[in-house]
C-alpha cells in the first residue's frame, strides 16, 4: 500500500512539473520537482541505511513537502493562509517523530520511553536546524523566510500587539507549533 501511495504521489507531482513547463511557469515546476526529490527519501533511508519509517509518519512527509514547497511557496499559501506555515511545522513535528522512532528502531534494547525521548529530541532538532537555515537564507538572499521585513505581503504571522520583531514571533511560533505536534506525536507513540 505504501509504495502505491508514493508512487501515485510522485506521478502527481512528476505530471504538476510537466504542465507548468508547458505553462512557462518555472518557480511552480522547480518547487514540484524538488518536492518530487523529496518524496524518495523514506525509500532511501530504508534501502541504503535500513531505516524503516511507518507509513503514517511518511504519509504525513509526503503532506508536508507538498503544503511548503508547492502549495506553500509555489502558490504562495504561506501568504494567503495565517494557519499555513503554523501546520505544517506542527505536522512536520509530529513527523520527525516518526522518523526518530524508525532510526532508534534498529537498536537493541532500548527502552520505550528513551525511544520517544530521542525521537522527541531529534524532531525538535531538525525544526532548530531549519530556522538556523532560513536565517542564513535570509541573510545571503536578503529573503524573507522568517517574516523579518517590516514591509511584508505576509503580515498574517505576526499580531499587530506584538511588541517584539516580526522575524522573533515567527520562529517562537514555528517553534511551539513544533514542539506541540512532537509531543502530542510522543503521547500517541507512548498509547500505541
Amino acid at each position: 500500500m505504501s509504495d502505491t501511495v508514493r508512487l501515485i504521489f510522485q506521478a502527481i507531482l512528476l505530471a504538476l512539473a510537466v504542465f507548468h513547463i508547458f505553462k512557462h511557469q518555472y518557480k511552480e515546476m522547480k518547487a514540484a520537482l524538488i518536492a518530487l526529490l523529496l518524496s524518495f527519501l523514506p525509500m532511501l533511508l530504508d534501502k541504503w541505511v535500513h531505516v524503516n519509517v511507518d507509513i503514517v509518519s511518511t504519509y504525513l512527509y509526503f503532506t508536508i513537502i507538498f503544503m511548503s514547497l508547492y502549495l506553500g511557496s509555489s502558490l504562495r499559501f504561506y501568504d494567503r493562509y495565517k494557519w499555513w506555515d503554523r501546520t505544517i511545522h506542527f505536522l512536520s513535528g509530529a513527523a520527525f517523530v516518526g522518523f526518530g522512532i524508525a532510526i532508534v528502531d534498529n537498536s537493541i534494547g532500548v527502552s520505550t520511553w528513551l525511544a520517544l525521548l530521542f525521537s522527541f529530541t531529534f524532531s525538535v532538532t531538525l525544526h532548530v536546524f531549519w530556522e538556523v537555515l532560513e536565517y542564513i537564507s535570509d541573510c545571503i538572499t536578503h529573503g524573507n523566510a522568517q517574516r523579518w521585513q517590516l514591509i511584508n505581503a505576509a503580515i498574517n504571522h505576526v499580531s499587530v500587539k506584538a511588541i517584539q520583531p516580526a522575524g522573533l514571533v515567527d520562529t517562537m511560533n514555528d517553534f511551539i507549533c513544533c514542539i506541540s505536534g512532537s509531543v502530542l506525536a510522543v503521547i500517541i507513540w507512548w498509547i500505541v
